[in-house]
């Protein structure tokens, strides 16, 4: 796992993402669709010892290797949640920030998700989004994209504009893994 985060970094740009989060010592902030906690593991480093990262997984067995990770790294500022597919089950009214990579197109009812995201966070409060699309993908339907596992920008700026989100940043070509995995990843920054 270290060695395929090691690769991640090489192209993810996860530092600037985490930059959009407008994070400090003692934020609170939930990492929607952790996987096994490579953003988790930065975020934990960024709140600090009086912070807090709520790594929100709906599949149990990332959440066991993720709280494996942590307790060979001795990090116990990390509270994982199983969630569910509509909900994932984040405290309310107390996230400075929300962060999604990679698994936006999974969720099948987004503006159930961005429900809960929106009431976790606090008023002005960031969800970030980084999602992966391809060129030739761009202007399939919403459907086939999420067929291929994937989504354009316009159809989450589109869920967040309904579910009362101001957009403040947006980047369409943020990642570029043509080269790796032929496709690029947009970037979207939002407020509550």
């Amino acid at each position: 796992r270290q060695g395929a985060w090691e690769q991640r970094d090489t192209w993810q740009r996860a530092n600037e993402i985490i930059e959009k989060l407008n994070l400090k010592a003692g934020s609170q902030v939930a990492d929607v669709g952790c996987h096994e906690g490579y953003f988790t593991m930065k975020l934990a480093t960024i709140v600090g010892k009086n912070g807090n990262v709520y790594a929100v997984d709906i599949s149990k067995d990332k959440i066991e290797r993720l709280k494996k990770h942590l307790a060979d790294r001795n990090i116990q500022n990390v509270k994982p949640i199983i969630g569910e597919e509509d909900n994932p089950h984040l405290p309310s009214g107390t996230l400075d920030a929300a962060l999604i990579v990679d698994t936006y197109h999974e969720m099948d009812d987004h503006q159930q998700i961005l429900h809960h995201i929106k009431a976790a966070l606090r008023t002005g409060g960031r969800l970030v989004i980084c999602e992966p699309i391809s060129d030739e993908r761009k202007k399939l339907s919403r459907a086939e994209q999420a067929r291929k596992h994937e989504l354009g920008m316009n159809y989450a700026m589109e869920d967040l504009k309904q579910a009362g989100f101001k957009i403040v940043w947006k980047e369409e070509a943020f990642v570029d893994r043509v080269k790796e995995k032929g496709d690029r990843m947009w970037l979207i920054v939002c407020e509550r």
